[in-house]
């Protein structure tokens, strides 16, 4: 499955608790947002080890691709924005960003922020955090 990786799912890879290999095939597309690589790069500058969290995350990138936040993504942002506002169901402007990338690609994002980004109609979630219940 091509897929986004929400920041959470980038932290937990990084912190060797997840192994994306459980959830893609090889052949499969793995991406991250612009946005995703600013907040892990902030995590990483207001760590106690800012220069070895930094480089984990470059060398991580070198497996993925990063999608830009374009005009495209930017006109979906003012949409979902505006229609989120007039439910009374805001949520942070970082993550209205990584779902437009998301929607413009039509990609789906593993997030285990169900409670914000489930507000935005049409996107694709996947959550390879949450506990497996089918057991």
């Amino acid at each position: 499955m091509n897929v986004i990786l929400d920041t959470d799912h980038c932290v937990e890879i990084l912190r060797g608790r997840l192994n994306i290999d459980d959830y893609v095939k090889p052949t499969d597309l793995l991406f991250v947002t612009a946005i995703t690589v600013g907040e892990l790069i902030y995590g990483a500058w207001k760590s106690d080890k800012p220069e070895k969290n930094r480089k984990a995350i470059v060398q991580m990138l070198t497996i993925v691709t990063v999608l830009s936040f374009d005009e495209n993504a930017g006109h979906r942002f003012g949409r979902i924005k505006d229609k989120l506002r007039r439910r009374g169901l805001p949520i942070a402007e970082p993550d209205v960003q990584i779902a437009s990338i998301a929607l413009h690609h039509s990609l789906p994002l593993a997030t285990h922020n169900y409670r914000h980004f489930s507000r935005i109609d049409g996107l694709d979630l996947v959550d390879w955090l949450a506990p497996d219940d089918s057991s």
